[in-house]
């Protein structure tokens, strides 16, 4: 029998309440993760910015604790699955429980696909996608035992739609779709809900870095937007915070596109 479809007194009230939760935010020393991470303390979680790149990380753990914000840094290579369960075990060893994990380390290569490096291809197929894996893995297996969490798969347009010179990372962001739906039907009824986001163009360190290479790519993308200009990374904090807070409590499965209407055109 379902509950009574009443509304409590002060009920919305605390749908986005944040505060005492344990984040752990993978690619958190620049760009998207660096954002969602400043965004979470400001809510009063407690981050784990996780990251290869450590003074990166750092910058992120100073720029939190100036503004007041508790935040710990975590050297992590997410194409290293016993690194992932380490850092796993080490944050319930030390916080108790982990609320939210956001996957957001990644990268991208620009080449035409029939010259495409082997290795190029490896790498970026191994950090987006088995990264996320992995993570989910390790950081999923403890909220599992909690019975309680919410992960977020950073996702991309390229998870739904295509353009040119970009196929490894087209496969690895399809990919991620695939994981993040796979992974929510089965922990569902375990606590865990698993849902990413779909972010436009960004400016963010990846595009530069990718842009300097080639901008066949981005100037696909860019002559389809509706409005021509680039997401920043600040600009996905509001769907970070409601996919990690109880306000999205059915949601799961989903991919929540912050694209600026990218996808409608």
């Amino acid at each position: 029998m379902s509950e009574e479809p009443t509304v409590p007194a002060n009920y919305a009230a605390g749908l986005f309440d944040l505060s005492g939760r344990v984040a752990v935010v993978t690619g958190g020393g620049s760009g998207l993760g660096a954002a969602i991470s400043i965004g979470y303390a400001q809510l009063g979680v407690t981050v784990i910015v996780a990251d290869v790149n450590m003074s990166g990380a750092e910058a992120t753990r100073a720029t939190i604790a100036g503004q007041g914000g508790k935040a710990m840094v975590a050297e992590l290579d997410v194409t290293r699955r016993d690194q992932c369960f380490a850092l796993a075990e080490t944050v319930r060893g030390d916080h108790g429980h982990i609320d939210i994990l956001v996957n957001s380390a990644g990268s991208a290569f620009r080449s035409p696909a029939e010259d495409f490096p082997e290795d190029k291809f490896n790498f970026i197929l191994d950090l987006n996608l088995k990264g996320t894996y992995f993570c989910c893995q390790a950081f999923g297996g403890v909220m599992l035992d909690q019975r309680k969490g919410s992960i977020i798969n950073i996702a991309s347009i390229g998870s739904f739609s295509a353009y040119p010179w970009a196929s490894a990372y087209l496969a690895s962001k399809g990919g991620v779709l695939q994981v993040t739906r796979a992974l929510a039907l089965e922990w569902r009824d375990r606590g865990v809900r698993v849902n990413g986001i779909g972010p436009t163009l960004m400016e963010s360190p990846l595009t530069k870095a990718a842009a300097s290479t080639s901008s066949i790519t981005a100037d696909f993308i860019k002559a389809r937007m509706l409005r021509p200009r680039l997401g920043l990374p600040r600009e996905l904090i509001g769907t970070a915070v409601f996919l990690a807070s109880d306000a999205s409590e059915l949601v799961t499965g989903h991919v929540v596109m912050c694209d600026d209407g990218y996808l409608t055109a």
